[in-house]
């Protein structure tokens, strides 16, 4: 199996760079209040926006963004971001777009896979990511991936105009899995 592919129950969940060709979906998925709310998202998603977004992330060196593929087929993202070289640290953002691949650990194997290309690839020492409270299975995703809780942002995340905690996470690449 290379590094880029893990197995899950028959199925193979691979990364691939993100480009043009993913735009449509990621727009659909940024529309679905699930993940918008989960995300945080503050403005309403477009195609100029994402379009531009996905511009961005291919010439931008604190960036590296993936196609979550299931079988082949593109069903979220994965994004290391704010890559800081110097100090060998990057912050993880995740989620599974199609409804139908959620809940069958898709979301952990793509963990697992961005976690070898940046502690493996890009030499990283440490990925962080900030998850709301609320956001309890991906919590669970992020421990079983070896993550632990390092602080509480209180009031950090609005959700329906509540304010509710935001937990700060991070693995060094010497954590055990």
């Amino acid at each position: 199996m290379l590094a880029n592919e893990s197995m899950l129950d028959a199925v193979m969940v691979t990364l691939e760079a993100l480009n043009g060709t993913h735009a449509a979906a990621m727009l659909r998925w940024m529309q679905d209040p699930v993940v918008a709310k989960n995300l945080g998202l503050r403005s309403n998603p477009s195609a100029e926006k994402t379009t531009t977004w996905l511009e961005r992330a291919a010439t931008d060196e604190s960036i590296e963004a993936r196609a979550i593929l299931l079988d082949g087929h593109d069903v979220g993202n994965v994004v290391l971001d704010q890559i800081d070289r110097h100090v060998a640290k990057a912050r993880l953002s995740i989620y599974v777009g199609e409804q139908a691949a959620r809940a069958r650990g898709v979301g952990k194997a793509a963990v697992r896979l961005a976690l070898a290309l940046a502690f493996d690839e890009l030499g990283l020492h440490k990925v962080w990511l900030t998850v709301h409270e609320r956001n309890a299975t991906a919590i669970a995703a992020y421990k079983a991936a070896g993550f632990v809780t390092e602080g509480t942002h209180r009031d950090e995340f609005v959700i329906d105009g509540e304010r509710i905690a935001e937990i700060y996470m991070g693995r060094l690449k010497t954590d055990p899995a």
